[in-house]
């Protein structure tokens, strides 16, 4: 057994007894931990708060090979991201990234492109002033092709051809042609809005982000990971939109 330091962002937690929890982490070294935080669930414990939800912390922990739950040492808070906290709208929507980085990352693997996607994006929907329906594209957008798993953009990922203004979208790989399979088809607004995501690293595009964008990197996110998404079911419930997988532009 070694005693580690890292740094994480709290994913998600779950009572583990009357005063212990279970946090997983989404660290850049050993990818996505989880660690069992005896105490936090005390009245006055002070781990409580630094161990919630979306808090990027700095943590010491013991590491032991095999074991599926690290116990907790140590753990202080490096960034609350009290502004998206602080937001109905912000939080619920920050909830669809977060719970992306938790499907795709993997136990004990670095992990540091998806938690600097994560990161990054978590800070800049903190100081964002446009909608935050575009900012939350473009993470998940970001947080695919950090995955491993970016649509192709550029051509039919069928045949190759080129792709008309409006053309159809496939979960399996991305747009299509007018003549090859697709599970529905973008408007021009949101194919031009997925481009503009697509492209941008640094920051998010201000651009207009249809909701239809939303729903096919949803079903396009729950494809590749193979899972379904409570957060973007949330998110549906409070701000209205519901899709189908066949809802067509």
């Amino acid at each position: 057994m070694s005693q580690e330091t890292a740094e994480g962002v709290v994913l998600r937690g779950v009572d583990f007894s009357e005063t212990s929890r279970i946090v997983t982490l989404l660290t850049p070294n050993r990818g996505k931990l989880a660690c069992l935080a005896k105490g936090a669930r005390r009245k006055n414990s002070r781990l409580g708060p630094v161990l919630d939800t979306f808090n990027r912390v700095e943590l010491i922990y013991y590491w032991k090979e095999g074991r599926q739950v690290q116990n907790l040492a140590e753990a202080s808070l490096l960034d609350a991201y009290t502004p998206l906290k602080q937001d109905l709208e912000r939080s619920a929507y920050a909830g669809f990234p977060l719970e992306l980085a938790y499907k795709v990352a993997h136990e004990n693997e670095p992990s540091r492109v998806i938690y600097d996607v994560l990161t990054q994006g978590l800070a800049g929907l903190c100081a964002w002033t446009g909608e935050v329906r575009a900012h939350a594209c473009w993470q998940v957008m970001r947080l695919i092709c950090a995955a491993g798993f970016a649509p192709v953009m550029d051509a039919c990922v069928h045949c190759g051809a080129e792709v008309p203004a409006s053309p159809g979208f496939s979960y399996d790989g991305g747009v299509t042609c007018g003549r090859c399979r697709a599970d529905r088809r973008l408007s021009p607004a949101a194919w031009a809005a997925l481009q503009a995501l697509g492209v941008a690293e640094a920051a998010c595009p201000r651009v207009a982000v249809p909701a239809e964008v939303f729903h096919v990197l949803r079903f396009y996110a729950s494809r590749h990971a193979e899972t379904e998404f409570k957060s973007a079911r949330v998110i549906e419930e409070m701000f209205g939109g519901r899709w189908s997988e066949n809802s067509t532009a």
